[in-house]
């Protein structure tokens, strides 16, 4: 299937071969033993936008100078017993994997290269291991040379600079949060609603991923990044508002209150306004007046109560994210002193991490590197350390992937679809022709087309395949010489190491979107377990990021897992409001009575025992009993004093809106 063909791929395609064969020539010119590595490296970080290849150049050489300092360290020390040393090779690999696993932002990129750079230093220095010190400054050398060469290119020649796609996301997302809003309060269909909620969580983990490049960007945005972090936070806390608002709005279906309905009116009108901050404040005061007025032991006058909270709450959320998308838009723009310090807070929000299963993929690194080196020292072959460092290379760049098997496979096919044409170039065309300007000739039409499908994320994996395979398997030279054995020998060791990779992650890894989706939904209920018997409310932005992060983790992989009975009743967004409603009810808690707090304390134990069966795998609909201890808490808190009482009466109305969704109405006290 060809390219999308326009100026965007064209301009990529060129600048990334023009990088990779500035770095061969330049690598030619200073006599470098391995040129190639450089051209290689080139394609490797070469990405459409120039911020991103900016932060790669910068992990890339940190991962590698890390690397190139373990086989340093281990190679002459442990060359005398091979065992032993492909054991602590693998190690480093395996522990480098994992703890870069538990980091899903573009930083993980320096621990995992600083493991297979080891592996590609140290196993094929075993026959010198006295020169391994040379091989590696001249790995080091050559990659950064590579670095160096893509990032001049991409950043000088009509660079894509991170902060303009950033900005066009957040705008983007931000309308659609206002649409979601209007579609809530309008009472639009169920589809709408879910459709609006989808394309939110998606694009909060993107937008996220893209903000880590940012520092690195040559664009104003840059000098903004505490704003787009503040921004973020916001977007975190809106997903689970809305989700929350929508609940209300189902529950009352059409509100009768004409004060309420006149609020609701209000919102629609300001959100339809811009969103004005300053008119957004005055709004939130009439909310919460509202909100007191309101106040009521019935289940009714509750669900008022609570509906104007998470509006006031939403429309919060939704004025700062106008402010601060304001002051993107213009530096100049005002901030109050509150989002102004927002801004000015250090580090990223927390994303989902899995221990277990980065263990688990490194685990079977090493095991993949040990059997490749067991087949290379007991075999004798001499060529065949390039068999564990393919095993160390695969197994690494897609452990990330719930089944890597499928990519590993994907990436050994078309690795062998560019020998053929690698060959063709080796022994036909390559020896025809003398200079450079001739080699640049002959090397620009297949490495310009194949180009072409790397800013396209689904092909991109294929492309990059045949890249590599083509120019390691070309490995140029500034003196070329053609020996078809020592082609064919040193390809068939890519091999061996491609077939343990896919044989033991296979055995060991690989899982289906099914339990891929279970491990999330565990992790979700064991952390909802965790936090409604804590007795101390999380920060909300932090946590809503690790939940929204899985929300957006898990809805694809529901939707490919397809109607299974496991799964039934399964609602990952409403486990998201609980969690939201959780931290509402603790953040209350300290300012009750005694007597309160003992209630609320038996309600929050409660869900949190619910949610420990759920991650236990015990499925069944939450226990009369815990209804009872909700009813008595909400009992409590109906008519305490306490200011902060309202987000505690809120909290525990979602609580039981969502664990109770077909219950009576709640009777209060004096009804009964």
């Amino acid at each position: 299937m060809l390219p999308k063909f326009n100026r965007f791929t064209l301009l990529f395609s060129v600048n990334s071969f023009a990088a990779a064969l500035l770095a061969l020539y330049i690598g030619f010119a200073l006599g470098l033993p391995r040129p190639y590595w450089a051209m290689a490296t080139a394609y490797i970080v070469s990405q459409p936008l120039a911020g991103a290849v900016r932060s790669k150049a910068v992990y890339r050489v940190l991962g590698t100078m890390l690397g190139a300092a373990a086989a340093v360290a281990l190679v002459p020390n442990l060359v005398n017993a091979p065992w032993l040393l492909s054991l602590a090779l693998a190690l480093w690999v395996g522990a480098c994997l994992t703890i870069s696993l538990l980091d899903r932002t573009p930083r993980s990129y320096v621990l995992m290269l600083a493991g297979y750079t080891a592996a590609i230093i140290g196993f094929p220095s075993v026959s010198q291991p006295g020169a391994v010190f040379d091989v590696a400054v001249w790995r080091v050398v050559e990659i950064g040379l590579g670095i160096l060469c893509a990032t001049l290119v991409h950043s000088l020649v009509f660079p894509q600079p991170v902060g303009t796609v950033l900005k066009q996301r957040l705008t983007t997302w931000l309308g659609e949060a206002d649409r979601w809003a209007l579609d809530v309060l309008r009472g639009q269909d169920a589809e709408a609603i879910a459709r609006d909620r989808r394309h939110l969580a998606a694009a909060a983990s993107e937008i996220q991923m893209l903000a880590v490049h940012l520092p690195f960007d040559t664009s104003r945005l840059r000098e903004t990044t505490g704003v787009v972090r503040a921004l973020h936070e916001r977007m975190l806390l809106l997903i689970p508002l809305l989700s929350g608002l929508a609940d209300r709005m189902e529950a009352l279906r059409e509100v009768q209150d004409d004060g309420v309905r006149g609020a609701l009116n209000e919102v629609v009108a300001w959100i339809e306004a811009g969103g004005q901050r300053d008119a957004g404040l005055d709004l939130i005061e009439r909310l919460k007046a509202l909100a007191v007025a309101r106040r009521g032991a019935a289940w009714s006058s509750l669900l008022l109560e609570s509906l104007l909270v998470r509006l006031s709450d939403t429309v919060r959320a939704l004025a700062e994210g106008h402010a601060l998308m304001a002051r993107l838009n213009d530096p100049d723009a005002p901030l109050s002193p509150h989002l102004d310090a927002s801004t000015r807070a250090k580090g990223l929000n927390p994303m989902h991490a899995d221990l277990p299963l980065a263990l688990l993929s490194g685990g079977a690194a090493v095991i993949a590197i040990l059997l490749s080196c067991a087949v290379w020292i007991l075999s004798g072959w001499g060529d065949g350390a390039a068999a564990p460092v393919m095993a160390a290379v695969f197994c690494c760049f897609f452990a990330a992937m719930d089944d890597p098997v499928p990519a590993i496979k994907s990436f050994g096919i078309f690795s062998l679809a560019a020998l053929p044409l690698s060959a063709i170039y080796m022994f036909a065309i390559l020896p025809a022709i003398d200079g450079f300007p001739l080699l640049l000739a002959v090397m620009a039409p297949p490495l310009i087309f194949i180009g072409l499908y790397i800013p396209d994320p689904k092909r991109m994996g294929a492309a990059l395949a045949v890249l590599i395979g083509f120019c390691n398997a070309l490995a140029l030279q500034e003196t070329f010489s053609a020996d078809f054995a020592s082609f064919l020998n040193g390809n068939l060791g890519q091999f061996v190491g491609l077939l343990f990779a896919i044989v033991v992650t296979a055995a060991l890894r690989s899982m289906g979107a099914d339990a891929s989706a279970r491990r999330l939904l565990v992790r979700t209920w064991r952390g909802l377990s965790r936090l409604a018997r804590a007795r101390q409310a999380p920060e909300p932005a932090a946590f809503a990021a690790i939940l929204v992060d899985r929300l957006g983790m898990l809805t694809p992989k529901l939707a490919e897992a397809g109607p299974r009975q496991d799964f039934v009743g399964v609602d990952a967004l409403r486990d998201l409001r609980i969690g939201m409603n959780l931290v509402a009810v603790q953040a209350a808690r300290p300012d009750l009575p005694p007597e309160g707090q003992d209630r609320v304390d038996a309600a929050l134990d409660g869900v949190g025992e619910h949610f420990a069966s759920l991650a236990a795998g015990r499925r069944h609909a939450p226990s009369p009993d815990l209804l009872t201890c909700i009813d008595a808490a909400l009992r409590g808190l109906s008519i305490a004093p306490a200011a902060s009482a309202v987000n505690g009466v809120s909290g525990l109305v979602g609580l039981r809106r969502n664990l109770f969704p077909e219950a009576p109405a709640f009777v209060p006290e004096t009804a009964r």
